[in-house]
Order: C-alpha cells, then structure tokens, then sequence
C-alpha cells in the first residue's frame, strides 16, 4: 500500500521497511527549515514501530524550546508542502501535514511540541518500548485492528478509543525507561515486561550482553519503606543458603518517583506447569526439599517487640469471620469452618513466631530438571507462627499430593504430628474464608476459583472432623 492516508477514513497497511527511509529524508528536509529553532526531530508514531500494521502516514515530532518560533517558519514549510492546520488533538501549539493535492491524501503529519516535555517523552518512550517489546507491539496492533472494524470511516472515535490503549502503555513505557538509569542496564541486551501474578509490582525480564539474566522489580516511591524491608530480608535469608531470586541491588529511580529492586532470574519452570510432568516419586522429592528450604526460611526469628501471637491471630481471625459474613456470597458448608476455628481458638496459645515467605506454595516456585526447585515473589514477608505459612499449601495439594505430602515430610523430617496437622486445618479454614471476600472485586472467575476451593477443603478435611487431610499420603508410599 502506497504511503498516503484519505481523510476521515481508517484504514491499516502491512509494515513497510521505507517508511523509515521515507522518515529519514522528510527529517532531513525539516532539518533544513527549522534549523537551530528545532532541538531534536525524531520518527515516532506507529510507522515507527517495527512489524507491526500502522495508519500509511508518517509521524514526525519536532522539539523546539518555544513553539512560538516556529510560527515565522509557516511560510518556508508551506512552501515545501507542510501546510499548517489546527491539531486534532489540541495538545501541540502548531501541527502540519503534507498532502498530495491530486490524489487527496495526507502522507505525514509533524508534530511541534516544546522540548523536554512530557509530550515530547511520551513520542519517544511509547515507540522505544513497543520497539524493545514485542509482544507490547502486537498487542497495541490487535486493539488498532479491532477498532479498525467498528470504527472505519470515524477516525475520530477510533482515535479516542485507541488512546485508552496508549494511556495505559505510557505508564509502563515511562518505568521501562526508567530501567535504564540501573548501572547494570548498560549491558542490557533485552528488557521484557512481565504480568503474571498479583503483585502492583511492575516487573521485568531482562538479559546482558554476558549471558546473565534478571528480575526487575519497579514500585511508587510511597512504597520506599516496604520495599527496602522487603530486600534486606531477602539479602538476610540469602546468607541461609536458600535457593532463591538473589538480591543484587535496591535503588531509587526515575527521578526519585520510583524505585527498584534488582534480582537474579531463576532458570526454569514454574512447579504448577512442571510437576505434573515428573513421576509420582520426582514429585515427591522436590516437595521434600520444598520443606527442608522452608525450615531454613522459619530460622529467622521474630523481633522481640512482636506481639504475643494468640491476641494478634485471633483478631485477625474474628476479623475475616466477620467480613466474610458481610460479604454477600456464602459457600455451602461454611458453618462448620466457622465452628471449627470457633472451636480450636486456643490452638494458637503460646505459638512460637518467625519470619515467614508469606505467600509459600507451587505458584512460587520454579523447577529445574527433575531435582531443583527455587523460590521467587519475597513481597509478601511477615512474621508469625511458621506453621500458619502452610496455608497456602491448598494450592500445591490441588497440583500434586506427593509434592504436599513431600513439602510437610521435609519441613518434619518425617510425619507431622497432630498438633501441626490441628492447626494446618486452623489456618487453612481461616484462610478459606478470607478467599472469598479477597476475590469479589477480581471477578467472577475468581470468584469461582475460590468457591471451588472451599469444597476441595471440606472434602479433604471431611466436613473439619478430620484434621489429617487425605491428600496427606504415607512416605513409606514413595519409598
């Protein structure tokens, strides 16, 4: 499709390698007009992103320190077929196009901004990240097609519903580039954004040009604090020798508006995806060593200033009964949850307390080969009864029992006693509670996730007048 776009219509063509030539000349002209006026002119819009579909006009943004200069440039621009007409958008002081007069079609479109803007940022950022990120790319291409077919003779509406796409991109465009201010990022060969998982944490893949390979993690500022405990507590548990994401650097960045942690990627694939494909046995050894790395991780003891466990659990407890019966969502059988922990409240006298991973189950760890498993996601550190960090083991039970049943052998070495198996059921109901109101606003398939849930609980600890669950297997089945 030929470079040129007819007013009013949307219309999308395959990526065109000219297009960057094409660019490159129509700057070189601009270059001769605006002279020192102009501080940078840079291709940006869609045509400058590679690979993907794109509108056949190009961008081109100029910066300038004062748009007002450019006004006594209108008369040469004009002249070289750079007609001025008032932005659609209104964000520029001055916006032009080149036109073919026979054929009535817009082939460019220039952009003056003010130098050092967030517009002029927004230009750049937008089309390095999707450039660096392909995926990004292709989905920026899928919404414009999509709204190509509902939108196709109302560029305006299309335009308006495309930049919802784009706002949301500039936020993460904005931490990407931020990324760079890393000392390490000057070896950076690829940096890729991440979206598993339920942290507000953005988060980055990336590689160097050596062959190593990292975890970036970006949050606000407001969260300095938080995060600076977060890393210190893992550089604490890395001296224990646990196979985990190592914590190399803690920064802030971007201005001061954000800050970062810097960890080694773990090599591998996540136990969820993993451990169905190994024997019943491999599944019970890595869950083995699941247990063993959690012991070490339940050696960091509590400050002493922690409050006393039983007063604080027991809150919390009364707490999610509470909200759970506010909720507006029931899930049959939760009376006898509820009269279980009602029950067994003084299980949690005189509880030891120590630091917890805090969200310890399959869904964070990753596994490799058939005999390494390491640990990742330290966002959610707390301290408290070691014991409660098996509530999450829900979650690896419902992917493999040998692996749970491994997991509760190791941390033991050897079969948990009734005690523990007491206050599993404990911590479990009490958490099952909390997974209903936590899942509303998430929505529905949440919703049902965790709804389900509360069966398989119910099954396994036989309506709670079992504390033993029956996904718990024998070692001597594995042996």
């Amino acid at each position: 499709m030929p470079i040129g776009l007819n007013r009013g219509v949307v219309e999308l063509a395959d990526h065109d390698p000219e297009w960057e030539q094409l660019a490159r000349e129509t700057i070189e002209r601009l270059w001769q007009v605006f002279g020192s006026i102009a501080k940078d002119i840079q291709h940006v819009g869609s045509t400058s992103i590679r690979g993907i579909k794109a509108k056949p006009c190009i961008d081109i943004a100029v910066a300038v320190n004062n748009p007002t200069e450019v006004k006594k440039l209108i008369p040469a621009l004009e002249e070289g077929g750079f007609l001025c007409r008032p932005d659609p958008n209104k964000k520029w002081d001055i916006f032009f196009v080149y036109s073919d007069v026979n054929l009535g079609t817009r082939s460019h479109h220039v952009h003056v901004v003010q130098s050092e803007s967030d517009t002029w940022h927004e230009f750049v950022r937008f089309r390095d990240y999707l450039n660096n990120c392909p995926q990004i790319a292709k989905d920026y291409e899928a919404v414009k097609l999509s709204l190509m077919e509902q939108h196709k003779h109302d560029r305006p509406e299309y335009t308006k519903e495309k930049h919802k796409f784009i706002a949301k991109t500039l936020k993460d465009a904005q931490i990407w580039a931020c990324l760079h201010e890393i000392p390490v990022s000057t070896t950076f060969t690829k940096i890729e954004p991440l979206n598993k998982g339920w942290s507000s944490d953005k988060k980055y893949y990336s590689e160097t040009s050596d062959g190593r390979r990292f975890l970036l993690r970006v949050a606000d500022i407001l969260e300095y604090d938080r995060k600076k405990y977060e890393f210190e507590m893992m550089q604490r548990v890395a001296t224990l020798n646990v196979p985990m994401s190592q914590p190399i650097d803690f920064r802030v960045c971007e201005g001061g508006k954000k800050v970062y942690s810097l960890l080694t990627w773990c090599d591998g694939q996540d136990a969820e995806v993993a451990l169905p494909m190994l024997t019943e046995s491999e599944q019970y050894v890595l869950g083995v060593k699941a247990g063993e790395i959690l012991r070490k991780i339940h050696s960091i003891p509590a400050p002493e200033t922690q409050e006393d466990w039983e007063p604080r659990f027991n809150r919390k407890t009364s707490h999610k009964i509470k909200k759970y019966r506010e909720c507006g969502l029931r899930f049959e059988g939760d009376e006898k949850v509820i009269a279980y922990i009602e029950k067994n409240r003084n299980l949690l006298i005189n509880r030891p307390q120590y630091y917890q991973h805090g969200d310890y189950h399959v869904g964070n760890m990753i596994v490799s080969g058939k005999d390494k498993i390491s640990i990742i996601d330290w966002n959610r550190p707390d301290f408290g009864d070691p014991w409660e960090e098996f509530n999450r083991i829900v979650w690896s039970a419902s992917i493999s029992p040998c692996f749970a049943t491994g997991q509760l052998n190791g941390y033991f070495a050897g079969e948990p006693s009734m005690e523990f198996f007491k206050l599993l059921a404990f911590y479990i109901a009490s958490n099952t509670l909390s997974s209903i109101y936590w899942a509303i606003p998430f929505g529905q398939n949440e919703i049902d996730t965790m709804m389900k849930q509360t069966q398989d609980v119910l099954r396994w600890f036989d309506n709670m007048q079992n504390p033993v669950p029956t996904w718990y297997l024998k070692q001597c089945e594995f042996t």
